[in-house]
């Protein structure tokens, strides 16, 4: 676990270090903190900069505390561990939950909240990490199903075993709320990375973007390629982030719902760019159990702009990236 997060810190402070300076540095306010498991960074320009950030971690803390599904006070493991499965949720988890639902109908199930028996089966990621045998994840697979679900209001129902994770969707849904906070607080120019989801708020000076770096899945210590954007989400996942390696095969933590494995397609990464951040967290790993073929499709009938990091070392980006990405690494061929 400590590897890990030294691991995703570099690439917190990686994303930073491509953006380069802004012109108004002398009045930059950043804070590095942990939350909802990951190194978190937010910097912010302007005469109101701390006040703002400080505001903006207080919102994270809070909203963990409310969709954890470890700590015994959240909504959520209310919810996971309630007699009849169901409760009264707050009106912000109700609202995130909701997001999540919606989400999981749009992909068909691909990202699915209702994920958790099968994440905790394999326990990719934590020191009981293992290759469940077939009967285990046919056991599970059963209580994987979105559509069992029931929200009313703000009263949720789940069935019997069946538990909620909302950790696939929480850090876009905390990014799309700091970005409010910052605007509320007058900020125009800030950078919030929240692990894997980075959100650029403003431009870097004027009619400048920032320059945000996609992570090599190869060395995920560094960038393969850059994306110059502004005002937007830039959200990646990838099979890097958490894995299990057995006899040479690897397993990762982002799962097949109609299978119970990790999925297993033509990709290494996905990258997901949109100011919608609680949506492009979603479509990473939707856009990753789908593969290439069928996720490039899925992208151009939803208006979805993504990059793509196959295994055999091709990068594929779709139209409204283009001018904006820029390959770094000549261990990847930019397919055009």
């Amino acid at each position: 676990m400590k590897k890990q997060q030294i691991s995703i810190l570099t690439a917190v402070v990686l994303c930073f270090l491509l953006t380069g300076c802004s012109t108004q540095e002398e009045q930059a306010y950043t804070q590095d903190f942990y939350a909802m498991d990951t190194a978190m960074r937010i910097t912010a320009y302007g005469d109101n900069a701390a006040d703002a950030v400080t505001e903006c971690v207080s919102y994270i803390n809070m909203l963990e505390a409310d969709i954890s599904r470890t700590r015994e006070s959240s909504d959520i493991f209310a919810l996971n561990h309630a007699e009849g499965k169901s409760v009264e949720l707050s009106t912000q988890t109700a609202d995130i939950l909701q997001e999540a639902l919606d989400l999981a109908a749009k992909t068909e199930g691909r990202f699915d909240p209702t994920i958790a028996p099968l994440s905790d089966l394999w326990g990719i990621g934590t020191e009981q990490a293992a290759v469940p045998a077939q009967e285990e994840i046919d056991k599970v697979l059963p209580l994987v199903d979105y559509t069992k679900v029931s929200l009313e209001g703000t009263t949720a129902s789940i069935p019997a075993e069946a538990e909620i994770d909302l950790g696939g969707i929480g850090k876009g849904y905390a990014a799309d709320h700091v970005i409010e906070i910052l605007k509320e607080n007058g900020v125009e120019q800030a950078i919030v990375a929240l692990g894997g989801n980075v959100y650029v708020l403003g431009e870097k000076d004027r009619d400048t973007p920032w320059r945000v770096g996609i992570t090599d899945p190869d060395n995920p210590g560094d960038s393969f390629a850059t994306l110059s954007v502004s005002d937007t989400a830039v959200v990646t996942s990838g099979d890097y982030e958490r894995y299990l390696e057995v006899d040479g095969k690897r397993y990762c933590h982002i799962f097949d719902p109609e299978t119970g494995y990790s999925a297993e397609t033509d990709l290494r990464s996905v990258t997901v760019v949109s100011p919608d951040s609680t949506s492009a967290d979603a479509y990473t790993t939707a856009l990753f159990v789908m593969g290439l073929e069928d996720a490039m499709e899925y992208c151009e009938q939803n208006r979805i702009e993504a990059v793509f990091v196959c295994k055999d070392h091709t990068v594929h980006v779709t139209d409204g990236l283009k001018s904006s990405f820029e390959l770094q690494s000549t261990e990847y061929t930019y397919a055009e």
